[in-house]
């Protein structure tokens, strides 16, 4: 068993991140290490931190005052922390007990001289840790292979990963402008690179409440999302998004993509510059597909017939 580093980006988390913090120190594994990278909180996180770590000297603050938002904050954690393994943590959820047990006993299965990462299935529930429906964690799990150039269903809060995932998004910088999040870059590293593995069990609770950065979603039935007022936004949203974050990955590992990767990325690349029906035939012909059906047809619709307006959209 190596290092295993567990990453936290906080930021006005004095309401929830004791709980989680506590939950990490329940379980029953216990010889980690917590970084909390402070993203420039105006609460008293870093109060409460700075007191904790006093009590635990398995946890670490890094108060360097800049406010970077939550990708580039985890992403330089990733530069700063050497380690065998890495969790990412969110502030806000909470963890089940054996977590951490369960995903490292998993990911030692596999070859970790390449890439791996490993996800759970998590629960959501409500800022007081109530169950609710919001549909997002029946969605878990649901996508693989190269459909994850468009869609990610691995939160960061669900995901372990090791070394070598953290080496390659270390030594191939990209401009972390163009990076959607840095659970889903990481997914496709190992994705393109290395393995991916789903542990069906719901480790985390993954709290919902007015304050998250990245959520779960809006609750209801699959009518009553379809016909959201505001669902072609989040359309052209997400394709600007996953497309420009692909763009950024094929110019980032270009020398050394598998033919197959290159191929598609190269390919969705003339996607901007062709007509609509060529990204029809794009789109047709590698059958993307989301985490659902509908989401799968409203990413298609908005790729073929939005694709540029999408890019020059500012939202």
């Amino acid at each position: 068993m190596g290092k295993v580093a567990i990453l936290m980006s906080s930021y006005n988390g004095e309401q929830y991140i004791v709980e989680q913090i506590n939950s990490l120190q329940k379980q029953t594994f216990k010889d980690w290490h917590l970084y909390i990278r402070d993203d420039g909180s105006k609460d008293k996180t870093k109060v409460i931190a700075k007191k904790i770590c006093k009590e635990d000297p398995r946890i670490t603050l890094i108060d360097d005052g800049e406010n970077l938002r939550p990708a580039k904050s985890f992403l330089r954690l990733i530069n700063e922390v050497v380690a065998d393994y890495y969790f990412f943590c969110d502030q806000d959820d909470y963890w089940l007990k054996d977590k951490l047990q369960v995903m490292i006993d998993d990911i030692e299965r596999y070859d970790n001289s390449i890439p791996q990462v490993v996800y759970c299935n998590l629960k959501c529930v409500d800022q007081n840790m109530v169950p609710r429906k919001y549909g997002f964690d029946e969605l878990i799990g649901k996508i693989s292979g190269y459909n994850r150039f468009i869609g990610n269903d691995m939160p960061g809060c669900v995901m372990l990963f090791n070394k070598a995932t953290r080496d390659l998004a270390v030594q191939y910088k990209p401009n972390y402008d163009d990076i959607t999040m840095h659970d889903w870059w990481i997914a496709l590293i190992a994705q393109v690179f290395g393995q991916v593995h789903f542990v069906n069990q719901r480790l985390v609770y993954y709290r919902q409440h007015g304050d998250n950065t990245v959520g779960a979603g809006k609750s209801g039935n699959v009518i009553k999302k379809l016909f959201q007022k505001d669902l072609i936004k989040k359309q052209k949203r997400l394709v600007r998004q996953s497309f420009s974050q692909d763009m950024a990955f094929r110019k980032t590992f270009y020398s050394v993509l598998p033919s197959e990767e290159k191929r598609i990325l190269d390919d969705m690349r003339r996607c901007l510059d062709s007509s609509i029906f060529y990204r029809f035939k794009f789109v047709t012909g590698y059958n993307f597909k989301q985490m659902s059906s509908i989401r799968t047809f409203a990413y298609d619709w908005t790729f073929i017939f939005m694709l540029k307006s999408s890019l020059k959209a500012k939202m």
